[in-house]
């Protein structure tokens, strides 16, 4: 019987694998729907008669089927119809809809107020022609102050007039793939809402989320009636996720000691209540059939509290499946159950595959259910204390399943994530269980409820003072380098064979020895060809154009590893720090950890505001910059005055160069401004050279100041140019292209920018020239490759 249940249970792993991998393979394959179609029902049928025979490999072909089926699902999934709101891209019209969800509202520094609304769209008005659409969209208004704001809850009518455009996130290797996120939350369009803003009319619709909506506003309001908004934020994001309202340095702190999950509805608050539910249950000496009525129950009712959202019921079902199989010793039971689930969600809703917190708490909660409890028996066998042995397995069981994932995303693993388990989690889960109890009495004792909330603030305060001293800590966070998918795969092919019981590991050394005389060989042919493949690899230098929107950012990473940047983007009212968000994720998905120079053409946020990010997340040797003045820069970066101390800013000096792992950067052009102040016409220009290849970058420079440069370098030629100010027709003039004669011209522009970047003008000047055209908005990151010798390119959307 244990042999049928393992089979079992390796099938539906595999199963699972197949149907992922069918769904991954189908986003990335053009096939229509029928051709998808066709090939599923042809597997079927083969499937069908192979099990009516009784046929041995009828479970190879089921597998083929479930991979089939994932391409399907995903193709149907991803199929829209006629009338879905994304046909209209591109055109200015009057949507009508229904509010789906709360009203995401920011405040900027400024005091301006910009809010974002989920809408399930109803009608277009589009050419004055009136017409039904549907489909999820977010519409974004932007307004002076919070007193101009119009009251808007779920449910609620909503009008907005703008010009609509496709989802688009950053297009760079180990970013989270926006378009598909939004996508699987059934958003597939956006709009900003023009002048005429966005009207709103009270609704009848959604009344039950509504009402849930207001349980959730009064948990706030009463919080915020005894302390700071800051408090208030962050211990609602603990009950209900979110991170709106927060101090920025306590979500880092979480981060860096591991525990950021905590302010996100995951499967672990699902088990802290169903624990909770199960300790009253066993005080009040109910019979185990009431028990578990009760757990449900309570999980049943957190979870309609939260809003009923996709990633709450997700972690309704994950993390109840965790808490009942650990308390109830039927780990064999609930793995069969975590597989069959993640089988029928993926089967139902297909793009939660690309979706980090489907990701995350699947692989979390596998972990609780297959390394977790052999990690405890093994613990407690060599004389572990209970209560390290159960929080240690249950924190080295969920980082180890989810490290391929938080390798791909962050390339970062947190080491004091076993002493915040263990020191910072039970508190917190403790003010978890006093703030969802606070909320509820304070409807019937509102003096009582004021007085519990302040304790969680208190709490608050210890929790947050600890998890900063814990992200301090030496080594509290380690590099980890990014997985591809055959790294994953043997990863978890080895962190499962480990868990193995002794039994089972005996079958597979066994079966290893016994073709020994094959394995080997091709063991010893792989790793040959593998070292031999590293030894003949010439040593080349990436030099990167990183997808920033509308901003500059170059990389370049060194033959030996070292790293440098031209530019660092960023944004103009610092809503968005591209450099904590974009940059250094970029840098350390290709092995960058620090940079020996950051050189800035000059101190616009586009161009510079992103390092401000990059220090505050990774050493830099120096900062090059244009002779604006160090207050420019540390204004577009956002430093305080003792920030910017920490690091060496040094004025650009004409004819200075760097020479860096035989990399060759020269400053050709250092313009000093005639007046206080920053602008395009004091733009730095660099030239970086390696062997036979030189990238010219030219900042937002102008053609009066490129002809003042070709006065002084007649000789500008380059393979890679970057061109001047986004492709505007302000730059890049006939003499200095001509000058350039780059093979390769690369415009780093945002999507839809507002600016019409890069100008028609401009790129039929450059392909009238010959040139081959890059552009970040097409292409996301673009990278070269050269050993001085010869040149390759890599463009991330190819």
């Amino acid at each position: 019987m244990m042999g049928v249940r393992e089979r079992q249970g390796d099938f539906l792993v595999a199963a699972l694998a197949m149907m992922s991998a069918g769904i991954f393979l189908g986003s990335k394959a053009d096939v229509p729907i029928w051709g998808a179609a066709v090939c599923f029902f042809v597997l079927f049928a083969l499937a069908a008669v192979l099990a009516w025979r009784k046929h041995e490999k009828t479970w190879a072909v089921l597998l083929v089927l479930c991979f089939a089926a994932g391409f399907l699902r995903f193709t149907a999934a991803n199929t829209l119809p006629r009338d879905d709101i994304s046909r209209y891209a591109g055109k200015t019209a009057v949507v009508e809809g229904i509010l789906m969800e709360e009203p995401h509202v920011t405040e900027t520094a400024e005091g301006a107020v910009k809010v974002r609304y989920a809408v399930e769209v109803r009608r277009i008005k589009e050419e004055g022609q009136e017409k039904s659409a549907c489909g999820g969209m977010y519409v974004h208004a932007r307004w002076k102050g919070m007193s101009q704001v119009p009251e808007a809850g779920i449910g609620d009518a909503i009008r907005a007039a703008g010009g609509i455009r496709l989802p688009h996130g950053y297009g760079n290797p180990g970013q989270i793939d926006t378009v598909m996120l939004l996508r699987s939350q059934g958003i597939t369009a956006w709009l900003a809402a023009g002048k005429q803003g966005v009207a709103v009319e009270p609704g009848e619709d959604r009344m039950f989320l509504r009402h849930m909506a207001g349980i959730r506003k009064a948990y706030r309001e009463n919080m915020e009636s005894v302390m700071p908004k800051a408090d208030a934020a962050a211990i609602f994001a603990m009950l209900f996720g979110g991170y709106e309202g927060m101090k920025p340095e306590l979500v880092e702190a979480f981060t860096i000691t591991g525990i950021v999950h905590i302010l996100s509805v995951s499967g672990s608050h699902v088990s802290l209540i169903a624990a909770t539910m199960a300790w009253l249950g066993m005080l009040l000496r109910l019979p185990k059939l009431a028990q578990s009525v009760l757990v449900v129950a309570a999980i049943a009712v957190y979870c309609v509290l939260a809003g009923c959202v996709p990633p709450v019921i997700r972690s309704g079902i994950m993390g109840g499946l965790a808490f009942l199989a650990i308390a109830l010793e039927r780990e064999n039971d609930a793995r069969r159950i975590l597989l069959l689930t993640g089988l029928g969600m993926l089967l139902a809703w297909p793009l939660l595959l690309f979706h980090i917190s489907f990701q995350l708490s699947f692989a979390a909660t596998a972990g609780l259910l297959f390394v977790a409890p052999p990690l405890h028996r093994w613990m407690r066998a060599r004389r572990f204390p209970e209560f390290l042995a159960g929080s240690l397995s249950i924190t080295i069981a969920a980082q180890a399943f989810t490290l391929p994932f938080l390798a791909w995303y962050f390339n970062q693993l947190s080491l004091s994530s076993l002493l915040s388990n263990l020191v910072v989690v039970p508190i917190v889960e403790g003010m978890i269980v006093l703030g969802l109890f606070a909320g509820m009495a304070a409807w019937i004792l509102p003096l009582l409820g004021k007085v519990l909330f302040l304790a969680d603030s208190l709490l608050l305060g210890v929790v947050y003072e600890l998890t900063r001293w814990m992200a301090h800590l030496p080594g509290s966070q380690v590099y980890v380098p990014s997985m591809n998918p055959w790294v994953g795969a043997l990863f978890y092919g080895f962190l499962l064979y480990a868990i193995q019981a002794g039994e089972r590991r005996e079958r597979v050394r066994a079966w290893m020895v016994l073709h020994r005389g094959k394995l080997l060989p091709a063991f010893l042919a792989g790793a040959v060809f593998f070292v031999g493949w590293q030894w003949s690899r010439p040593s080349e230098l990436m030099v990167a154009f990183i997808d920033v929107g509308q901003g500059d950012a170059m990389m370049v990473r060194t033959p030996h590893g070292h790293g440098l940047m031209f530019d660092t983007g960023g944004t103009r009212d610092g809503d968005f720090d591209v450099g904590s968000r974009v940059d250094v994720p970029y840098l350390l998905h290709y092995g960058v950890t620090s940079l020996d120079y950051v050189f800035l053409s000059h101190a616009h946020e586009d161009h510079a505001a992103g390092a401000g990010g990059i220090l505050r997340h990774m050493p830099v040797g120096a900062v090059i910059i244009a002779s604006e003045g160090r207050e420019e820069y540390r204004k577009s970066m956002k430093l305080s005055p003792a920030e910017m101390s920490r690091t060496t800013f040094a004025e650009a000096r004409e004819g200075e160069v760097f020479d860096v792992d035989g990399v060759r950067v020269e400053v050709l052009y250092a313009p000093v401004p005639e007046k206080k102040g920053t602008g395009n016409e004091v733009s730095n220009v660099y030239r970086v050279t390696y062997g036979n290849a030189a990238f010219l970058v030219t900042g937002d420079l102008v053609k009066e100041e490129e002809a003042k440069l070709l006065k002084k370098h007649p000789d500008l030629r380059c393979t890679v140019l970057k061109c001047g100010h986004h492709g505007s027709r302000t730059s890049t003039s006939d003499e200095f292209l001509k000058a350039a004669s780059p093979k390769w011209a690369v415009f780093c522009v945002g999507k839809d920018n507002t600016f019409g970047h890069p100008h028609k003008e401009t790129v039929e000047k450059v392909e009238k020239a010959g040139i081959e055209i890059c552009r970040t908005d097409e292409d996301g990151a673009i990278a070269f490759y050269t050993d001085g010798k010869r040149m390759r390119v890599e463009k991330y959307r190819e």
